[in-house]
């Protein structure tokens, strides 16, 4: 059954009052600058600063499931600060693996060029593909508020932000709902329940994230995929999921160039095509302003979800980088199968 956002509103609920005391307890000023790199703490089942610490159960989840490492001195660190690159190295350990291509040369010279000859590299230039870039260097803190935006990318949820665009309603006395871009990216984090605020209303976007912080935000990213993506797709219905759109989308945007909305539907009748009228008009109804030369579909070998919804109803999202006009998206496609072999595209409410 598909997860509305509502229902994860109530969730987010419940999960505010209990991280907001959390995080109220958490001084970032004064903090050590976090090392570069950390390495595994061999045979060492707890750190030695984390016995009462506020996050100890969490940091105990995310070791013994290999997701964090401590340092060579059975430290953790909690309270030092972490950088862009570490929480970027976090994300890339519980998204779901894909292979990615090669950046075009505009995210090369912008973004991947901070990063080049840096350990982190690898990481960027991996999920740059996907449309996970945080604004700053690799060595700034990472705020609450690019937080929250790398953790909507990191779950193919960016364009959450939508929803709130023109909003007047105010969620937090620190956020001024004229300021539309904090506004579409901590209102779907916050509603989401991947971050909370504080008691005294404010989100505090500028405070810094510790590596405590991290990994609670990094548990609580698995377990929200786990939600969105619910279904326990089967590797071969994946590909065969892939295949059915990633086939269309190619023969009709790249082998028949087609660029109005007419002869798309014309075709797809002529050739008697598994694809819904709806389908066509929910990702192609663009040809019908001849705006096609500004959409960029994926190239299916980016971050991708799939879930199944339904009896026959299956889902799947990929989030990917739509070029310099388009920027970081996420584009979901709904299919229909009785067998798990051969998918019809079909439209979100069908």
């Amino acid at each position: 059954m598909q997860i509305t956002l509502q229902q994860i509103g109530k969730k987010a609920t419940l999960l505010v009052v209990s991280l907001s005391v959390l995080l109220t307890g958490i001084a970032t000023a004064g903090m050590k600058k976090a090392d570069a790199r950390e390495q595994y703490v061999a045979n060492s089942p707890a750190f030695i600063d984390t016995n009462g610490h506020w996050a100890a159960k969490e940091i105990g989840i995310a070791t013994k499931k290999g997701l964090i490492k401590g340092f060579p001195d059975g430290t953790f660190k909690p309270e030092q600060t972490v950088t862009q690159e570490q929480f970027l190295s976090l994300i890339e350990r519980v998204i779901p693996s894909f292979t990615g291509h090669e950046p075009d040369s505009f995210i090369k010279e912008t973004y991947l060029q901070a990063a080049a000859g840096r350990w982190s590299e690898k990481t960027y230039h991996h999920l740059a593909s996907a449309g996970i870039m945080p604004s700053g260097k690799p060595t700034d803190s990472m705020t609450r508020l690019e937080a929250a935006r790398t953790l909507l990318a990191a779950i193919g949820h960016q364009s959450e932000g939508e929803k709130y665009r023109g909003t007047t309603t105010k969620f937090f006395t620190d956020l001024s709902v004229e300021n539309e871009t904090q506004v579409m990216t901590v209102y779907p984090a916050y509603k989401m329940g991947i971050l909370a605020g504080f008691p005294d209303g404010s989100f505090r976007p500028d405070d810094k994230i510790n590596r405590a912080q991290a990994v609670v935000l990094l548990n609580r990213l698995e377990t929200k995929i786990d939600e969105l993506y619910p279904g326990n797709v089967t590797e071969s219905e994946k590909k065969a999921m892939t295949q059915a759109v990633s086939s269309f989308v190619g023969d009709v945007m790249d082998k028949q160039k087609i660029r109005r909305f007419d002869d798309l539907v014309a075709y797809v009748k002529k050739n008697n095509l598994p694809v819904s009228d709806s389908f066509l008009r929910e990702h192609f109804s663009f040809m019908q302003y001849e705006v096609y030369d500004y959409v960029r579909f994926p190239q299916f070998n980016e971050l991708m979800y799939f879930a199944k919804i339904g009896m026959n109803k299956y889902r799947m999202t990929v989030q990917y980088y739509a070029g310099d006009l388009g920027g970081s998206v996420d584009r979901t496609f709904y299919l229909s199968s009785s067998d798990g072999k051969t998918f019809r595209l079909i439209g979100k409410d069908e």
